[in-house]
């Protein structure tokens, strides 16, 4: 494990990821969050534990259902993004190489014939970590000097009736929502998963 990933994970040590963000056992990182749901290996169904307060005020979302436990689906997302990132939005190519690493959501062009290696593209950089929130400003793939990033809200939840909840929420200008809509497509086909029904996370009322 790299120096930035152990980093990424460690900021995030008091989330409710168990892996590859740990939940920290009794005892270790202070003393777990009094809000409902946060303590230790208890996450109620349908909450989010601790969740940043600004996604509240985000009025546009993407959401997804994942038929795996909470710590498997984390994990497919952030360790596995390379096998299930849309090839439609790799800025690099079809075969570029997609990962969390660096404290961002990079790209590297894995073809390497000429003998060059161009910096990593990078597709959005981590704002913070809380508990079952990550936090990114989100570049997307048309990137311009002149643009500036929106800030992203990925949240994780227990789902009502198992498994887990994803959303994505944001803000104007949209034009992330139909690159999120494709990303959380590639990951609902990786896992077996579903996207929410037409108007039902699309935007919030």
């Amino acid at each position: 494990m790299d120096q930035s990933r152990h980093g990424l994970m460690r900021g995030m040590s008091e989330s409710l990821f168990l892996d590859p963000f740990a939940v920290p056992s009794s005892g270790e990182h202070g003393p777990p969050s009094t809000d409902a749901g946060a303590s230790t290996g208890d996450v109620v169904p349908g909450t989010v534990v601790n969740s940043a307060p600004a996604s509240a005020e985000a009025s546009h979302a993407v959401s997804a259902s994942i038929p795996l436990d909470l710590d498997q689906a984390v994990g497919a997302f952030l360790d596995d993004t390379h096998l299930w990132w849309p090839r439609e939005l790799r800025a690099t190519g079809e075969a570029g190489h997609v990962y969390f690493g660096d404290g961002a959501l990079l790209e590297e062009d894995t073809d390497g014939s000429d003998g060059d290696q161009d910096p990593p593209y990078e597709w959005a950089a981590l704002a913070d970590a809380s508990e079952g929130t990550l936090e990114l400003d989100w570049w997307g793939g048309h990137r311009d000097a002149a643009d500036s990033p929106v800030r992203l809200y990925v949240t994780w939840s227990a789902g009502p009736g198992g498994g887990a909840e994803l959303s994505v929420r944001g803000n104007e200008p949209t034009s992330w929502l139909e690159e999120w809509t494709a990303v959380l497509g590639a990951f609902t086909r990786f896992t077996g998963g579903s996207l929410a029904e037409p108007g039902k996370g699309a935007k919030r009322p």
